[in-house]
């Protein structure tokens, strides 16, 4: 068997895998095998991508997933931004694991409902056949509420990398998960039992700090930060120093330590 300690990173909506490098030359740094899993068609161009995003389920992504962990040496650590934290929190529950850490978590059913979620949910159904379409963020909002913080010349080249995310998974599965008859959104807390990390930014609007407190209460053993003056992108700029400083404290008080 081999000596690596995996870490599996999973990015969140609109987003790639190799838009987390920061954080994962971090976790590299700290001797981890880190894989950074690109969603499901999230890696083609945005006009060819578009239309197979647009249909997709959190049960797409969690199986694919499942599949990259089940073919590791070993059990790895979870870490997931964004909507990435919540299908962490949905692989966790299937699949054996040492740890998570939840950055900014999405949230699904009434607490998902924030201004910035609205105006986005809004504009999406300006369009025409809206349910035919992918979702695109605006950078409007992007800038007021997911990355306010940032220099600019960062939100610019990140918000410049974004594609479109799923209808499904956004206005139906998160939504409305008492709807959702294949339950798509439910995570059975019960079975995660490995320490776990919640993290929120102090000035994050897209997932407020206010809804993120409320989660490590789902949990068995969960720690809970709050990263000061950041926004959502607390993997991302001075911002994700900060962060690792407290992931680094949780490891080594969960007795997981890091790798080297």
């Amino acid at each position: 068997m081999s000596d690596d300690r995996h870490v599996v990173l999973i990015h969140g909506a609109w987003s790639r895998g190799d838009q987390l490098s920061d954080a994962r030359r971090a976790f590299e740094a700290r001797g981890y095998t880190v894989h950074t899993p690109t969603l499901r068609h999230h890696e083609l161009p945005p006009a060819e991508g578009a239309s197979k995003i647009a249909s997709l389920s959190l049960m797409d992504y969690v199986d694919d997933l499942v599949a990259l962990v089940e073919s590791l040496d070993s059990p790895p650590l979870i870490v997931g931004h964004s909507l990435g934290a919540y299908i962490g929190q949905l692989l966790a529950a299937r699949i054996a694991h040492v740890g998570l850490v939840a950055a900014c978590p999405s949230s699904a059913g009434a607490a998902a409902l924030t201004a910035p979620s609205l105006r986005i949910t809004l504009g999406h159904f300006r369009q025409k056949r809206p349910w035919a379409m992918p979702v695109k963020l605006d950078w409007k909002v992007f800038r007021s509420a997911v990355a306010p913080t940032l220099p600019d010349d960062l939100a610019r080249q990140i918000y410049a990398d974004l594609v479109y995310e799923s209808r499904r998974v956004l206005f139906w599965e998160l939504a409305h998960p008492r709807l959702d008859r294949k339950k798509a959104a439910a995570v059975d807390f019960a079975r995660i039992t490995t320490p776990v990390l919640i993290i929120a930014g102090e000035r994050d609007r897209i997932v407020p700090a206010s809804h993120v407190r409320k989660v490590p209460s789902r949990f068995a053993n969960a720690r809970y930060v709050e990263i000061a003056g950041s926004d959502h992108m607390v993997l991302s700029g001075k911002a994700l120093d900060v962060t690792m400083g407290h992931v680094d404290d949780w490891l080594a008080d969960s007795g997981l330590s890091v790798a080297n």
